[in-house]
């Protein structure tokens, strides 16, 4: 069996809201159902609709919708990391594609995931990259940007500029292997 591949599947489907929602529901039966987006239930603070809080043992944050562009098709996104919102991305759909990336960074096997710090030279050329924009990072928005990468069976996700910290998903043993053949002299967290 092949790994998802997630550049792959997430391109040719970026340009409509019905082939996003179609990327997802594929997404999440490739990875399992951490990969699914709990939006909760929306709330109201002043302007702005909440539709999602981050895990409040990372960080104190909030994604949300301004009121006044609630009514779009596909509405822009705010954040709010503890001072005030600020825009995200400027289409909801492109928002909950990087929840569900997250959520497989974040909540996957933990045998099928690791980290490491790279040197901002190392090449990411064996990685297709996933066609979303630089995003800001919200835990600390000084570890921006934040990318994402893929090949089948991996996930990848780089932040920062400098120093660059790589985190890594796979969907099996051999896909992991695959990952540490790729950056032999890199020493892992696990």
């Amino acid at each position: 069996m092949t790994g998802f591949d997630t550049a792959a599947e997430l391109g040719p489907r970026l340009g409509d809201v019905a082939g996003v929602r179609e990327f997802l529901r594929r997404f999440a039966h490739a990875w399992g159902d951490g990969a699914l987006v709990d939006l909760g239930v929306p709330e109201r603070d002043g302007d702005v609709v909440v539709v999602h809080h981050a895990d409040p043992m990372i960080a104190e944050t909030r994604w949300g919708i301004p009121l006044d562009a609630a009514d779009l098709p596909d509405p822009p996104v705010v954040i709010d990391t503890g001072s005030g919102w600020r825009p995200y991305l400027d289409r909801l759909s492109l928002a909950l594609v990087d929840l569900a990336l997250t959520a497989v960074i974040q909540e996957h096997d933990e045998r099928l995931c690791n980290a490491c710090e790279l040197p901002s030279e190392t090449a990411m050329a064996a990685f297709s990259r996933v066609p979303l924009p630089d995003l800001p990072m919200w835990i600390d928005v000084e570890e921006s940007p934040v990318r994402w990468w893929s090949r089948p069976g991996l996930l990848l996700r780089t932040h920062g500029d400098g120093g660059v910290w790589l985190w890594a998903s796979a969907q099996t043993n051999a896909d992991l292997e695959t990952l540490y053949a790729a950056f032999p002299a890199v020493q892992w967290s696990v």
